[in-house]
């Protein structure tokens, strides 16, 4: 796929509410760069992309691939409101769903969430979500949102030892999704969602497409160990509700476990 020119993006996004707009042949990582714009000063909704990202990372310091040209790399700036404040780890997972709700009203395409923000088609992971934070002293400067999507074939190698089996839109669709024409349908549903965040429709969107739910998985935890659960639902905190195998209903916030597929 040819490389997408700073200029064309401008043009594409025009009409939204951005930011800054960055757009590189090459880069590190979209999210170092996003912290060095935030603490220039780079306006909310600041955009970053890249046509290859050569050091992406994703949650828990694992490496995210991507491929040049077909996995598609940005960061976008969020500089949260007073109210937004009150939900920023609700950050994360909306960004799966601007994602999610992408790819349904733009071309039709039904995905779900993994708990907390893994966006899958046929259950393998075809989007991965970081967010971080940048601070200045003890006050919360800005959210550096990372989303790395994996557009064409060729942009999920198999490599061994992944924790999750991966793919791209075009292999599991056979749409082919043009760079520019992604971006400005995921900023759209980002910012139409944005006003959402914390709210009983977003708790509901969100539910309505999580994956396994009702299912039996497996949860993995930080030291290793596992055991069965079914997937319930939300909380309203954001975390995860599950069922053990007594019957025993638990909670779980990000970080502390994995799902896994039995």
């Amino acid at each position: 796929m040819e490389k997408l020119t700073k200029d064309e993006l401008i043009e594409v996004l025009k009409d939204l509410p951005v930011g800054e707009i960055h757009c590189f042949d090459e880069i590190g990582s979209t999210n170092d760069f996003g912290f060095e714009c935030s603490a220039a000063g780079a306006p909310d909704m600041t955009v970053i992309t890249a046509f290859e990202q050569t050091k992406g990372r994703g949650r828990m310091q694992r490496k995210w691939i991507t491929a040049p040209g077909t996995s598609l790399p940005m960061t976008v700036i969020i500089r949260p409101t007073s109210e937004e404040m009150k939900y920023l780890n609700l950050f994360s997972p909306l960004t799966g769903l601007a994602v999610r709700e992408g790819l349904l009203k733009g071309y039709k395409i039904d995905s779900r969430i993994k708990w907390p923000n893994d966006v899958l088609l046929n259950r393998r992971k075809i989007c991965g979500i970081l967010c971080e934070t940048q601070w200045e002293g003890d006050q919360l400067n800005a959210l550096i949102l990372g989303v790395g999507i994996n557009l064409l074939h060729g942009s999920a190698p198999e490599i061994p030892g992944l924790n999750y089996p991966a793919s791209s839109v075009e292999d599991e669709t056979g749409v082919i999704i043009p760079r520019a024409e992604w971006i400005r349908t995921f900023l759209t549903q980002l910012i139409h969602l944005r006003p959402f965040l914390g709210k009983q429709k977003f708790f509901e969107q969100w539910e309505s497409c999580l994956a396994y739910k009702g299912e039996e998985t497996r949860l993995v935890r930080q030291d290793g160990s596992s055991e069965r659960c079914i997937v319930t639902g939300i909380a309203p905190d954001g975390s995860l509700i599950t069922t053990d195998q007594n019957g025993e209903t638990k909670t779980w916030i990000a970080g502390e476990i994995s799902l896994r597929e039995i």
